[in-house]
């Protein structure tokens, strides 16, 4: 999975992003640098993702940063950047990246159907 984000965590003052399930599962998390704190990988992520409400993007600023959430097929994508990330950019990559991640969905729900017990 992690090719798919390349583009993304290539940009201009990204520090990194996380795909959070519906569920608030942690799925994927890859950062550039090294964090001050890491993320919570448990169940904590769920009232979270609940609160969203299917919101299909939100952006958050804070002092020295952005975080860009987008809803995808399989949870919510969270684009951890900088005060100079290009934004543009960074919706550019995700409505590219949400239709390949929609046929990773289809193709991993086909393997299910044929897979042998």
């Amino acid at each position: 999975m992690s090719n798919h984000f390349d583009e993304l965590l290539n940009l201009r003052d990204v520090k990194g992003l996380m795909l959070v399930s519906f569920e608030g599962q942690l799925v994927f998390k890859e950062f550039v640098g090294p964090l001050s704190r890491e993320p919570k990988s448990d169940d904590s992520w769920a009232l979270f993702i609940h609160s969203l409400r299917g919101a299909r993007e939100i952006e958050v600023f804070y002092e020295k940063g952005r975080i860009y959430i987008r809803k995808t097929e399989m949870g919510y994508l969270f684009v951890i950047t900088g005060d100079s990330t290009p934004m543009a950019m960074v919706r550019l990559n995700c409505d590219m990246l949400v239709p390949a991640m929609k046929k990773m969905v289809r193709r991993d729900k086909l393997k299910g159907l044929f897979r042998r017990n």
